[in-house]
């Protein structure tokens, strides 16, 4: 009875994970195509070191054109993310990580606001976004400290803080090249995360 039982147990640990990683492929993916299809329809020329991913969602370009494709395609990007977060907090068991997915998903809507629009509230929904996924890493992370060769926690925290510390304090001071300091901070942050919930199925904890 006992082995069964941890049999099933087992099984809806599984599950659990693969519905969680599929939904993160999946959000990830939305962000990927925000990007390409955004410089695709973008009212001028992009430049991939100037130009940051909440560009695709301007009314205008910084020159002025209109933006409305680029912007309907980021609008949608931003909606179809925050659904995918709320779905994926209900498949977390822990009630903190829950809530880090909500704040994600509240984040995605207030980006969708048109940052030469109303930047503040634009700002905070990419500070919500970033700074949940980057908590609930870093917690996670803290989850497996004992259950993982130390080499590869050192790594996963090199490359995370690596990328997202530096372009948050280059972001606060207003630094020109925050913009391309967020490609590595996005990619640093991915990357982690991913790898990160490769470790939990293996581990077999539970988030």
């Amino acid at each position: 009875m006992l082995g069964h039982t941890g049999l099933h147990t087992g099984s809806r640990e599984n599950s659990r994970y693969l519905i969680v990683n599929r939904e993160l492929n999946i959000l990830f993916g939305v962000t990927l195509a925000v990007c390409v299809l955004g410089m695709l329809t973008y009212g001028e020329k992009v430049e991939f070191r100037d130009h940051a991913v909440s560009h695709f969602g301007r009314l205008y370009t910084r020159g002025g054109n209109p933006n409305y494709l680029s912007l309907l395609i980021f609008a949608l990007g931003m909606t179809a993310s925050s659904m995918i977060c709320f779905h994926v907090s209900r498949h977390l068991e822990k009630p903190f990580y829950q809530r880090l997915f909500r704040i994600c998903g509240a984040g995605y809507i207030l980006l969708i606001v048109p940052c030469d629009l109303y930047n503040p509230l634009h700002a905070l929904g990419g500070a919500l976004v970033v700074g949940s996924l980057w908590f609930f890493t870093v917690c996670s992370l803290h989850d497996l400290y004992r259950k993982i060769p130390k080499v590869r926690f050192f790594l996963y925290q090199l490359i995370l803080q690596g990328t997202v510390l530096p372009y948050a304090f280059l972001y606060a001071a207003g630094s020109p090249d925050k913009q391309l300091a967020q490609k590595f901070a996005l990619a640093g942050l991915i990357l982690v995360l991913k790898a990160t919930l490769t470790e939990y199925q293996k581990t077999e904890e539970t988030f």
